[in-house]
């Protein structure tokens, strides 16, 4: 016997079958007739017309481009991505013109950002020794004029550069002045002290001057090419060697000011048939070699790490005290090969 409620709900639930006989899935509409909103609503709630994909073609009267993008949302003229054409976020023409150059500018280098560089310690050593070259001149020409007054003066300006030089050794920030002044003493006293070498041994100075050249070149290209390089141990030797070779002079000169021991007879005693000067002078000018190791690699590291540009002048200091002081130990070693 059929069950009424049964067959409602069988008619009701069953599902329809499309035009070619197959069955239909849920919201299937005949081609032709409008979809029906499956909530009671109306497929345009807004009365509006729709474009693809359920867009609506036009939603606020505003004329819309590509994917429902407004083509000119506020009334200004867009560019991609609907930014304003020639005030992208904001900023005017004249601001991105700027903002254009700057980018488009190059990085800052070391000058730029006040780094010592190589040029720096070029350009300050070159000018420390041109301070010592005029002092020079000066002492010589008055060594020329009065020998007893190039000695007092070759005196006080020795005290007074060594003076500097201290200074300027433990300061921690060192000051261009203080180096300058120390270039000029030293050239006083440089030039005094050449003039009496000259003197005795005429040539002496140049041989002297070609001397400490040509051992400063030979250490520069081998650290250059990195043949020879500084190390922790050769720090602490060149230390131990050249505060030890400092003591050993301070004696000297006191003994010799003291009149108990004549150190030019000193130094023309033999060991092995060579002058001990000689000896004493070959090992000087070694330790000289070392520091000027130091000096170099001072300089590398300096430009490697970033340096401030005023640490150019204590590179400059350290290589003016280390040549002028293995100038005077060569022009010493020569005068005793010339005594043979």
């Amino acid at each position: 016997m059929a069950n009424p409620v049964l067959d409602n709900l069988s008619k009701k639930w069953a599902p329809g079958q499309t035009p070619a006989g197959y069955p239909t899935m849920p919201g299937y509409q005949v081609s032709g007739q409008s979809a029906q909103n499956p909530y009671g609503g109306q497929t345009n709630p807004y009365g509006q017309p729709q474009g693809a994909y359920g867009q609506q073609t036009n939603p606020y009267g505003q004329p819309q481009g590509a994917y429902g993008q407004q083509t000119n949302p506020y009334g200004q003229p867009q560019g991609a991505y609907g930014v304003p054409q020639g005030a992208p976020y904001g900023i005017d023409a004249s601001q991105m013109g700027a903002y254009e150059a700057a980018m488009n500018a190059p990085s800052a280098d070391a000058v730029d950002r006040g780094r010592m560089t190589y040029d720096d310690v070029i350009v300050k050593t070159g000018i420390t020794f041109g301070v010592i070259v005029v002092g020079a001149v000066l002492g010589w020409m008055t060594f020329t004029i009065s020998m007893a007054a190039a000695v007092v003066l070759s005196g006080v300006a020795t005290i007074v550069a060594f003076g500097l030089a201290m200074a300027n050794t433990f300061m921690r920030i060192t000051n261009p002045a203080l180096v300058l002044a120390y270039a000029a003493f030293e050239g006083l006293a440089l030039g005094a002290i050449s003039a009496a070498f000259e003197t005795r041994y005429p040539g002496i100075v140049i041989q002297a001057v070609v001397a400490t050249l040509v051992v400063f070149g030979v250490t520069l290209a081998l650290f250059a090419s990195g043949r020879i390089r500084n190390s922790p141990k050769l720090a602490r030797f060149t230390l131990i060697a050249l505060v030890s070779f400092v003591v050993f002079r301070l004696l000297t000169v006191l003994l010799e000011l003291s009149g108990a021991v004549d150190t030019t007879a000193v130094g023309r005693m033999t060991v092995m048939g060579i002058p001990l000067g000689v000896v004493v002078g070959v090992v000087a000018v070694l330790i000289g070699t070392f520091c000027l190791i130091q000096d170099f690699d001072r300089v590398k590291v300096g430009v490697e790490y970033g340096a401030p540009a005023r640490a150019a002048w204590t590179c400059a200091f350290g290589l003016a005290v280390t040549l002028v002081w293995m100038y005077l130990e060569i022009l010493r070693l020569l005068s005793y090969l010339r005594n043979d």
